[in-house]
C-alpha cells in the first residue's frame, strides 16, 4: 500500500551503558524485543543494531510513527551505537537507577553530544528497585554529567519496564518531543546509509537503514556507494508493511534486484545516481573531547566513525600541530578508502586501538584534494567553505571547482544549500562577474581563469628563458598546453584575453609575453633580411624560402629557423607551405580584389587581367585569402566576405 501521507515519521535512538534496560524498555514500549541473534539472548546484551516501531496518535489524531534504533552499550562496540545514531531524529539516554552514571553513559553523551542530537529524553530506569531519593540522586548526576552539551536541557523521567510505572508518561513526553518537530520534506535526492544487508529466499538481496534525504519508490534505480554500481528497487517494506514508496525520516527495508548480496556491507550507501561523489579526503571542523588526558595531535592515526561505516584515516590539523582537549580545529581526514558524506554530517573520531573516543566533528567539504596544512591561504578557503552564509558557501565551492564540473546535484551535497539557493548565488554570480563564461554551458569562477593566466604566462617566460632565439610558442600548441590544465575550450578564451590585456603578443603564427624580443645573432639578422629583400624582391610571385639563395648552404635546422622568424616577421605574410610574400606587395593584391568585389561577383580570371599575372599565381593568393577569410569562393566566383557599404 503507499505511504499515507498523514503519518508522521521519525527515527528514535536508544543511547546508554550495557544491561542499563534499553531493550527491555524498547519491549516495554512497543512489544518488540530488538534483540535478534540467538547470541544476544543468551548472554542478555546487545551486540548487533536492534529495531523496533512504536504509533503514537498525534493531537489531531494522525498517527505517529516511530521507528527505534537500539543499540548496544558495551564499549566495544561504540561504532555499532555510531551507526544506530544515523539519522535519528531524537535519543533515549538511559540510565540504571540502581548503577546511576557508568562509563558507558559518559561515553554516549559524549557521541550524542557530538553527532548534534539535540532532542531527547532522559530516561531512569529499573525504578522499582530504588527508592525515591535514589531516583533524585541519579537524576542529579545525569544532571552534572551533560552540563555544558546540548543534552542538557533534556526531560528526566523515571519509568520500570517490569512494572510499567512511568510508561504512559514517556509515550506522552515523546508524543510530546516530536509535536514541535517539522514533517520532514520528501524532496530532493535520496540517500540512505545502510546498517544490515542479508538474503531472503525467493527474494534476493535486502538492504535496511535509516532514510536521511529525499524519496525512493518501488521500480527507482540507485547507486551504491562507494562503488558506484547501480542497482533497482524491488519492494519496500516500511512500518512492518509493504510499500509503494519511503521517504527522508522512515526506517526502511529494500529489496534489490541487479545486484548480488556479496557487493554490498555495511556501511555502504544507496542514493540518487551522480548525487554522492567517494573521496578519501574530506575537510571538517573537530571538538576534542574535554575529558582527554593530552592533546590530539595532528597526523595522527584514527577511526572515522560516520554513518554506518567505519574507516581509519588520517587527522590532519590545518594550521596547527594539535587540539587542545576541550578546543576545536579545522582538520583534513584522509581515509584509507573512498568515503561519501554531505556538508553538515557528523561524525565521531576514536583512537587508533578504538579504546577511547577522541572528539567529534562535523563535515565541511565532503569532497576535496589533499592539502597543505600550512599554507594560510588553504585554511581561509576552508573558512569560506564553512561560512554561515550560504551564498559565501556557494562561491567558495565554485572556486575549488575550478574548471571540474558544478553540477547542481553535488553542490546541494557539498555546500547545504538547496536547489533555489543554488539559482540564486548562480544568478549573483553571472551578474556580477564573479562566473566567466568559457564554453555555451561551461563557466568558471574568474580566480580560476587568472590563475590559469598566470601559469601561462609563467610558461611563455620559461620558454623564453631557454628558447632566446625563438619567436615564441605556436599558438596551437600553446593552446593545447592551456586545455590539458582546464578544460576543452578554454585554450582561446584565456590567450584572448592576455592579448586583450596586453600581457602577450602574437607574432604570426607564434605567441609571446610582451617584453620579449628574440636574440638573434648578427649573422642570423643579417641572414634574416636576405630572405626579406629576396623575397620583397619577387614581388607578386612567392617563392620557396628553402630556394632562396640566402638559405643556400644552410642547415636543415637553421633554415627551419629562418622560416620561424619569417612566419613571425610583420613584413611578410605566408600563402602557403614554404611560401612568402611581402605584406606591402599582399596588401596591394587585396585592394585589387577589394576594388573588383566592390561590383558583386568575380572571377579568378578578372584578377589575372587586372594585375598582369599568371594564372598559378593568383590562384595561390586567392586561396590564402579564402583562408583568411576575406574573400569567399561561390562555386567558379568569389565574393568579399565583408561586402563594402
Amino acid at each position: 500500500m503507499p505511504v499515507d501521507t498523514r503519518r508522521r515519521g521519525f527515527i528514535l535512538g536508544t543511547a546508554g551503558h550495557i544491561d542499563h534496560g534499553k531493550s527491555a524498555l524498547v519491549l516495554a514500549l512497543t512489544g518488540t524485543h530488538p534483540d535478534r541473534l540467538p547470541e544476544e539472548k543468551r548472554r542478555g546484551m546487545t551486540i548487533e543494531l536492534g529495531f523496533a516501531h512504536l504509533r503514537l496518535e498525534g493531537d489531531a489524531g494522525d498517527p505517529i510513527e516511530i521507528g527505534i534504533v537500539d543499540v548496544p552499550g558495551h564499549e566495544r562496540f561504540v561504532r555499532t551505537m555510531v551507526a544506530g545514531a544515523t539519522g535519528i531524529d531524537l535519543a533515549l539516554l538511559v540510565v540504571a537507577c540502581d548503577d546511576g552514571v557508568m562509563p558507558q553513559t559518559r561515553e554516549h553523551v559524549e557521541v550524542l553530544n557530538s553527532l548534534g542530537v539535540h532532542i531527547g529524553l532522559v530516561v531512569l530506569t529499573k525504578s522499582d528497585l530504588v527508592d525515591d531519593e535514589r531516583i533524585r540522586a541519579v537524576g542529579d548526576d545525569v544532571c552534572t554529567l551533560t552540563q555544558g552539551t546540548i543534552l542538557a536541557d533534556w526531560p528526566i523521567l523515571a519509568c520500570s519496564s517490569r512494572t510499567g510505572a512511568g510508561l504512559a508518561e514517556l509515550r506522552g513526553a515523546l508524543r510530546h518531543a516530536v509535536a514541535p518537530m517539522q514533517q520532514r520534506e520528501p524532496g530532493g535526492c535520496y540517500r540512505m546509509a545502510i546498517d544490515r544487508v542479508f538474503a531472503v529466499q525467493g527474494r534476493g538481496t535486502v538492504v535496511t537503514g535509516s532514510v536521511l534525504s529525499g524519496r525512493a519508490e518501488v521500480g527507482m534505480t540507485l547507486e551504491l556507494l562507494p562503488t558506484r554500481a547501480t542497482c533497482r528497487v524491488r519492494e519496500i517494506q516500511a512500518y512492518g508493511s509493504d510499500q509503494k514508496a519511503v521517504e527522508k525520516g522512515h526506517r526502511a527495508a529494500l529489496n534489490l534486484t541487479g545486484i548480488d548480496r556479496d557487493q554490498i556491507e555495511r556501511g555502504m550507501e544507496l542514493a540518487t545516481p551522480g548525487y554522492l561523489r567517494p573521496s578519501r579526503y574530506l575537510d571538517a571542523r573537530v571538538r576534542a573531547a574535554a575529558h582527554l588526558a593530552k592533546p590530539v595531535e595532528s597526523h595522527r592515526h584514527v577511526r572515522l566513525l560516520m554513518g554506518t561505516t567505519e574507516e581509519m584515516a588520517t587527522l590532519v590539523v590545518m594550521g596547527d600541530k594539535h587540539i587542545s582537549p576541550g578546543g576545536d580545529a579545522l582538520v583534513q581526514l584522509r581515509t584509507a578508502r573512498p568515503l561519501v558524506a554531505q556538508f553538515g554530517q557528523r561524525f565521531i573520531l576514536r583512537d587508533e586501538t578504538a579504546q577511547i573516543t577522541l572528539g567529534g566533528g562535523r563535515v565541511i567539504r565532503p569532497v576535496s584534494r589533499r592539502a597543505r596544512p600550512m599554507l594560510a591561504e588553504a585554511l581561509q578557503s576552508l573558512k569560506r567553505s564553512e561560512s554561515a552564509d550560504p551564498g559565501e558557501r556557494y562561491v567558495e565551492w565554485v572556486r575549488q571547482a575550478g574548471f571540474g564540473a558544478q553540477d547542481e546535484m553535488n553542490a546541494i551535497n557539498d555546500t547545504g544549500l538547496d536547489s533555489e539557493q543554488v539559482a540564486m548565488s548562480r544568478t549573483r554570480m553571472i551578474a556580477t562577474g564573479e562566473l566567466v563564461q568559457v564554453e555555451p554551458t561551461r563557466w568558471v569562477h574568474r580566480d580560476a581563469i587568472s590563475a590559469i593566466e598566470a601559469r601561462t604566462t609563467a610558461f611563455l617566460l620559461r620558454h623564453h628563458v631557454s628558447n632566446p632565439r625563438e619567436p615564441g610558442l605556436s599558438r596551437d600548441r600553446l593552446i593545447g598546453w592551456i586545455e590539458q590544465r582546464s578544460a576543452p575550450g578554454c585554450g582561446r578564451l584565456v590567450l584572448s584575453r592576455l592579448e586583450h590585456a596586453g600581457r602577450v603578443a602574437a607574432n604570426g603564427p607564434f605567441i609571446a609575453d610582451r617584453s620579449f624580443k628574440p636574440a638573434l645573432s648578427g649573422e642570423d639578422a643579417a641572414a634574416m633580411e636576405a630572405v626579406f629583400g629576396e623575397i620583397a624582391r619577387a614581388g607578386f610571385d612567392p617563392p620557396a624560402l628553402a630556394a632562396l639563395k640566402a638559405a643556400t648552404g644552410l642547415s636543415r635546422q637553421r633554415v627551419k629557423m629562418l622560416e620561424d622568424f619569417a612566419k613571425a616577421d610583420p613584413r611578410l605574410t605566408s600563402v602557403g607551405p614554404g611560401h612568402y610574400i611581402s605584406t606591402q606587395v599582399m596588401q596591394q593584391f587585396k585592394e585589387t580584389v577589394a576594388n573588383l568585389g566592390r561590383n558583386g561577383r568575380f572571377k579568378l580570371a578578372q584578377v589575372r587581367d587586372a594585375l598582369q599575372l599568371n594564372r598559378r599565381v593568383v590562384q595561390l593568393l586567392l586561396e590564402h585569402l579564402d583562408r583568411v577569410r576575406f574573400t569567399r569562393r561561390v562555386g567558379d566566383e568569389r565574393e568579399l566576405v565583408e561586402p563594402p557599404q
